[in-house]
Order: structure tokens, then C-alpha cells, then sequence
């Protein structure tokens, strides 16, 4: 499998990425991992710093809309990561953008040149895709619903943001969206 090369300008992010991520596509997703969106997250700053323009982070956690009931415990997380990933994917129609897999329950998109109220209506259609989307199960014949919590970190970047800051600063978006409860979207201008 071949390996997604990091520019060599960010040398935490070399050093992370190379350490933690082994492959670039996630074994049970269509779409890339970690490792795909740190490297391109380098990129994509490297760019903005020269070019002077926005850029926007995307975490986006997916729960359940209600409590887990069998029909969410049938549903494998594999096929609940497949067409969330692919709802999201399909999203995103510029092909400088980027959606990843995070972690187990968290995506991860790269919106090169998008200032913040682009950010703002692909965070809401994200999660209006999700939420009008129904999952079920092939044996049986409920039907789930899943909502997403969002967090937004949008900057112009300058030499004083980092590869480090943004991601802070997108990850504390995230968790004041989760603290809210389901269904909501935290921006953080920078």
C-alpha cells in the first residue's frame, strides 16, 4: 500500500504522522484516515501561509439520535462508518476538499479557501444529510437515525498558526458542540 508523503515543513506533524498512521485508506471506510488528512492539513497550511486565505477544519462526531436500541446494536459500526462516509463525501463538491476518518466515531474535513460562512453552510448541510438519512439493518426492519456534533475551526493563516494550534482549537470546538448536546455546531474563528 503506498504512503501519502508529508511535506517536510511541519516537523511535529512529520513526526506524528509517521509514528502513529501506517496506510493511507481506512480499512472500513471508502475514504482516507489520520494520516491522509495530516498530510494534507500540512499541505493545505503551507498553501494558505504563501497564498494569504482561509481555511477551515471540520470535526464531525457522529451518536445516535436516541438511546442505543437493538436495532443500533445490530447495525455494525462498519456499515454505519461506510455510509456516513459516504454521505459525507459525496457532500463535498470542490476537489480541494478533503473528509477522513478521525477516529472510530469522528470524520475529519479540509476545506481549502473556505471562510466562515462557507464553513457554516457545509457544517449544516453535513449535518442536515446525516440527520434526514435513515440507517437500518438487512435482517431487520427498524430504522435508525443518527445526528452529528460539529466542531469548526476556521483562520487566514499567518506564521503565527500552527499545524498544533489548529487542531486545539478545532478539538475544543468539537467538545463544546458534543457538551450541547446532539445536533449542534460550535465555530471557532481564529
Amino acid at each position: 500500500m503506498s504512503k501519502f508523503c508529508v511535506p517536510p515543513d511541519d516537523a511535529f506533524a512529520n513526526e506524528y504522522v509517521s509514528k502513529r498512521y501506517g496506510c493511507v485508506t481506512d480499512i472500513p471506510t471508502p475514504i482516507g484516515n489520520r494520516q491522509e488528512f495530516d498530510s494534507m492539513l500540512v499541505e493545505a497550511i503551507n498553501k494558505a501561509k504563501t497564498t494569504v486565505r482561509y481555511l477551515s477544519i471540520l470535526l464531525i462526531k457522529f451518536n445516535t439520535l436516541e438511546k442505543p436500541t437493538r436495532c443500533q446494536e445490530q447495525l455494525s459500526n462498519t456499515d454505519c462508518h461506510r455510509r456516513i462516509a459516504t454521505i459525507l463525501n459525496k457532500t463535498l463538491k470542490r476537489s480541494g476538499d478533503l473528509v477522513t476518518q478521525w477516529d472510530d466515531c469522528t470524520f475529519a474535513c479540509i476545506l481549502s479557501d473556505t471562510d466562515p460562512a462557507g464553513a457554516a453552510e457545509m457544517a449544516e448541510k453535513f449535518r442536515r444529510k446525516i440527520l434526514n438519512t435513515a440507517f437500518f439493518h438487512a435482517t431487520t426492519p427498524q430504522i435508525c437515525y443518527y445526528t452529528v456534533s460539529i466542531g469548526v475551526v476556521t483562520a487566514i493563516l499567518t506564521d503565527d498558526i500552527s499545524y498544533e494550534i489548529l487542531i486545539k482549537k478545532v478539538t475544543q470546538a468539537l467538545s463544546a458542540a458534543d457538551a450541547m448536546g446532539q445536533n449542534q455546531i460550535v465555530i471557532n474563528i481564529n
